[in-house]
C-alpha cells in the first residue's frame, strides 16, 4: 500500500492525523509519502509497486494537490498510471472529473468525494470515523467496495443522529452524498460528453461506459452513410426516375457505411487482441 498525505496547512494537520489513524487501524504494510516526500515524482516512482494507494489531502476536479499545494501530485497526465489499481481518497471534488478519467484509463477503484469534504472541530471524531470507514470494511472485513460503500453511508447516517452540533449534521448529509466508488460494477454516474450522458439516460451507466467512443463514432458513422444512401437511391429512382449509376450523394454515403465499418472492426480487431493479451 502506498500512503500520500501533504501536510502543510490547518485543515491537512487533521486529514493527517485521521490517515495515520487508518494506517494504524487497518495494521498493515505500507509505503509512507508524507510531508515533504508527498511530491509528484516520489509518486510516480513509488506507485508501480502498489496496487493499493491511499491518499489524504486537497484535491480539485482536475488533480490531487501535492505538499505545499502549489502542484499535483496526481492529474490527467500521470492518472493512467492508476491502472489497475484502487485508490483511497479524502480529498475534496476529484471524484468529480479527475476520479472519472482515472477510472476511463484503467483504474480498478476510485474511491472519493465528487463534491467538498467539509467537517467541524466540533464533531470531528465522528467525521474521521466516516472518513475512514470505507477502507476498514475492505481490507479488515472483506467487503467488496461497492458493499464498502453502502455501509459507509449508512456509517455516515448514524454519524448524523450522534452529531452535537447542527452545522456538523449539514456537513456529514453532504459528505455522504457526494462520497463515490467507482468500480467495473458501478461506473460513473455521469459525463462531460453530450453523446455519453445521452448513452447513459438510454442504456444505464453500466452498460453506456463499456461502449467506446470509437465504437460510438464508428456506429454513428455507418448510421448515417447508411441513411444518406438509401435517401439518395429513392431521390434518384423514384423522384427523377434516373438509375442507380446516376447516384452521387449515394457514394457518400456508402462512403460512411465503409468509414463506420471499419473503424468498427479495427475497434472490434483492439478489443480482440486486449483479451487475447489478458
Amino acid at each position: 500500500m502506498l500512503a500520500v498525505a501533504p501536510c502543510f496547512d490547518e485543515p491537512t494537520q487533521y486529514s493527517f492525523k485521521w490517515i495515520n489513524s487508518l494506517l494504524n487501524q487497518l495494521n498493515m504494510e505500507y509505503t509512507p509519502l508524507f510531508k515533504d516526500d508527498a511530491t509528484r515524482g516520489n509518486f510516480e516512482r513509488e506507485v508501480g509497486k502498489h496496487d493499493l494507494i491511499v491518499f489524504y489531502d486537497h484535491g480539485s476536479p482536475s488533480g490531487l494537490y501535492a505538499q505545499n499545494g502549489k502542484s499535483y501530485i496526481i492529474d490527467k497526465n500521470n492518472d493512467h498510471l492508476l491502472k489497475g489499481k484502487a485508490i483511497f481518497t479524502l480529498a475534496c471534488l476529484w471524484c468529480s472529473d479527475g476520479g472519472i478519467d482515472a477510472w476511463k484509463k484503467g483504474a480498478k477503484v476510485v474511491w472519493g468525494y465528487a463534491g467538498e469534504f467539509g467537517f467541524t472541530l466540533t464533531d470531528e471524531e465522528l467525521f474521521e470515523e466516516c472518513a475512514n470507514i470505507g477502507l476498514i470494511l475492505v481490507v479488515k472485513e472483506g467487503k467488496t467496495w461497492e458493499e464498502a460503500l453502502k455501509l459507509a453511508k449508512e456509517k455516515f447516517n448514524e454519524a448524523i443522529g450522534k452529531a452535537k452540533d447542527p452545522w456538523s449534521v449539514i456537513w456529514l448529509r453532504h459528505d455522504r452524498d457526494c462520497l463515490v466508488a467507482y468500480t467495473e460494477n458501478s461506473p460513473p454516474q455521469t459525463s462531460k460528453c453530450i453523446l455519453r450522458k445521452a448513452l447513459i439516460k438510454l442504456l444505464g451507466p453500466e452498460k453506456a461506459w463499456k461502449i467506446t467512443a470509437e465504437k460510438l463514432i464508428g456506429v454513428i458513422t455507418f448510421s448515417i452513410g447508411y441513411g444518406v444512401a438509401i435517401h439518395d437511391f429513392a431521390h434518384q429512382t423514384f423522384e427523377l426516375k434516373g438509375t442507380v449509376l446516376s447516384l452521387e450523394g449515394g457514394y457518400i454515403g456508402f462512403g460512411l457505411i465503409t468509414t463506420g465499418f471499419l473503424i468498427l472492426l479495427v475497434n472490434s480487431l483492439v478489443d480482440t487482441q486486449k483479451m487475447a493479451g489478458g
